[in-house]
């Protein structure tokens, strides 16, 4: 008479090698989050460029804060679909921040959360000249 079904021994070496194949991709996958996420935060800082550039063409100098810009909170976070969120979301991804004297800005996209596990690019930055840069251990046009 046959049996049919698994045996203990083959179903330990299915699990095994699901295990194995799990290590291996998972620091990867983890990874291409993170890039993605960090090309949203570029993305974001560039939106707040544009708006900022536009402000100053209608009123003569730039907005001291975000709000000024049409978002909700200064600073305001976004979530990991690039939608703006709360600042206490534990969705958010990045803080979007703004400093400004008379005629120069500072943009900063801070990481939050599991963002700030980005240890190549860290902090981004982008100011009213266009000058982008990163606080992390990464050359900064990787981050950008």
């Amino acid at each position: 008479m046959r049996y049919k079904g698994f045996t203990l021994i083959e179903l330990v070496i299915v699990v095994s090698i699901v295990s194995i194949l799990l290590v291996l991709t998972l620091p990867s996958y983890q990874r291409q989050l993170i890039n993605t996420r960090r090309s949203l935060g570029v993305a974001e800082l560039l939106d707040v460029m544009i708006r900022q550039e536009q402000y100053f063409i209608d009123h003569k100098r730039y907005a001291e804060t975000l709000s000024s810009l049409g978002f909700l909170t200064s600073p305001y976070a976004i979530g990991p679909d690039g939608e703006e969120v709360s600042v206490l979301a534990e969705s958010r991804v990045y803080l979007i921040d703004l400093t400004t004297s008379e005629y120069a800005y500072m943009l900063y996209a801070v990481p939050q959360l599991s963002q700030a596990e980005d240890r190549l690019c860290g902090m981004l930055k982008l100011n009213s000249m266009g000058i982008k840069s990163a606080t992390g251990d990464g050359p900064t046009p990787l981050c950008w």
